[in-house]
């Protein structure tokens, strides 16, 4: 194996493995990851991330001398991955020191290995060691993070709140390093200085050439989780104000001040038009009302081609067991196909609409009992005209109880993309081994050639 890939996943089963232990763990097939992490001996694809998911589950069931075991080969070539993998898991086990001379092995090659070294080092009780070996690199903002969260709880919040004083100064002048404020503002939180972190935080919006959504976002939390409800109202106010109503309207709900919620929500539907109207329709929803919910989305519907927000409301209509009123929006979608040109830029457009529009449809029969219909229209599409239609096809027989038929419409397929659900959907259905096996096929043949008859 070529160690220096672990950290770098370039083949589809480096990426599809990750997904494929989650699954092969949720199904009780630990010994099919132990056996497949032994592969590393003779260079076995996607082995790294069989031994991570075995080791970590050994872990989890105590048997820690085994997860070693698995790790130790790996560890060996200092590979980042497993270094940090291995590092975690020695922690847990009590073994700080050890986790600390493994990460330390790492120094100078890997820009992730120093925030965990001070994490390390504040658990061995040598807190200023931490803050010694990430000064010098707070101008980057993973290392001024890494900052923030190793000396949490270490009592040297005053020295932390010190050193990143001059940073939030550059950031404001220049917007760097990325979010210096936001965590100047979680420190002084931590310490009790609410007060302070909201000026901070308002500094910044008052100050920067731009407003950062991160920025509202963390004062509008902070407010909210300290009830100050009057502040919380009067930044959902300003201009900015469309980023921090959800927070305003979550927490009146929290508090059970329901008409306060709705006022707050047309407010922001009449100052804020993009991002308004979808919090009041979300909170008709939520409070049994769908056809007004569906009045005020309409706004934001209309600068919209069935995207995101469709599929969200849609789904939420659903959840909320208002399946009719979400036919009444497909329908209502339907019904406004865009204006385009009549060249080929347009027809290009009117048909990614066209699958966009099929997409909710199908997700919606497929959810409300009616799935029959949904592969009729499956069916009416080809595979150049319907981006992983085989794969969306599984998804519904699946779920209809009829697995063996998802597995056929995948195993026709020769599409690496498709080895996914495959994978997945063997293991659900007891043939873990061959999930193994559709990674490995020849490209131009079809994965049936690699399953059982």
């Amino acid at each position: 194996m070529n160690f220096d890939d672990l950290d770098k996943p370039d083949s589809a089963l480096d990426d599809v493995c990750a997904r494929t232990v989650a699954v092969l763990l949720e199904h009780g097939h630990l010994d099919l990851l132990v056996e497949a992490a032994g592969t590393i001996r003779n260079g076995g694809s996607g082995a790294w991330h069989c031994a991570e998911g075995a080791a970590r589950e050994l872990s989890r069931r105590r048997e820690q001398e085994a997860a070693w075991q698995i790790l130790a080969p790996y560890v060996q070539p200092r590979s980042w991955a497993a270094v940090k993998t291995a590092a975690e898991l020695l922690e847990s086990w009590g073994r700080a020191e050890e986790a600390l001379a493994l990460v330390r092995t790492q120094e100078g090659q890997d820009r992730l290995a120093a925030p965990i070294e001070a994490r390390l080092l504040v658990v061995l009780g040598r807190a200023q060691e931490a803050i010694d070996l990430l000064h010098p690199h707070l101008e980057d903002w993973y290392y001024l993070q890494g900052l923030v969260d190793a000396t949490k709880g270490a009592d040297c919040d005053e020295q932390v709140v010190d050193l990143m004083a001059p940073f939030v100064e550059q950031e404001l002048q220049t917007g760097h390093p990325l979010l210096a404020t936001v965590m100047l503002a979680q420190v002084l939180e931590r310490q009790g200085r609410v007060d302070e972190a909201v000026q901070a935080l308002q500094r910044n919006l008052d100050t920067c050439n731009s407003v950062s959504v991160n920025v509202v976002e963390e004062l509008a939390q902070l407010l909210a989780r300290h009830e100050r409800l009057q502040d919380l109202e009067e930044l959902a106010t300003r201009s900015y104000g469309q980023y921090a109503i959800g927070e305003l309207i979550g927490k009146l709900e929290e508090l059970g001040c329901t008409d306060a919620a709705f006022a707050a929500a047309r407010r922001a539907a009449a100052d804020h038009p993009m991002h308004g109207p979808a919090h009041l329709a979300d909170l008709l929803v939520r409070h049994g009302r769908p056809g007004e919910a569906l009045e005020a989305a309409r706004p934001v519907l209309a600068d919209r081609d069935c995207g995101c927000y469709e599929q969200g409301l849609l789904t939420k209509l659903v959840e909320h067991g208002h399946p009719d009123t979400a036919y009444d929006l497909l329908a209502e979608l339907a019904s406004r196909p865009p204006q385009v040109t009549d060249d080929e830029g347009g027809r290009m457009y009117l048909a990614e609409w066209e699958e966009k529009l099929a997409r909710l449809r199908i997700w919606l029969l497929s959810e409300t009992g009616r799935a029959d219909e949904a592969i009729a229209i499956l069916e009416g599409f080809t595979d150049d005209e319907f981006y992983l239609r085989r794969e969306t096809l599984a998804g519904v027989l699946e779920n209809q109880g009829r697995p063996d038929e998802a597995i056929a419409v995948l195993a026709a397929s020769t599409e690496s993309l498709e080895a996914y659900e495959l994978g997945d959907l063997l293991i659900r259905q007891g043939r873990a081994r061959e999930a193994f096996a559709v990674f490995k096929k020849d490209p131009d043949a079809p994965f049936s050639s690699v399953l059982r008859r």
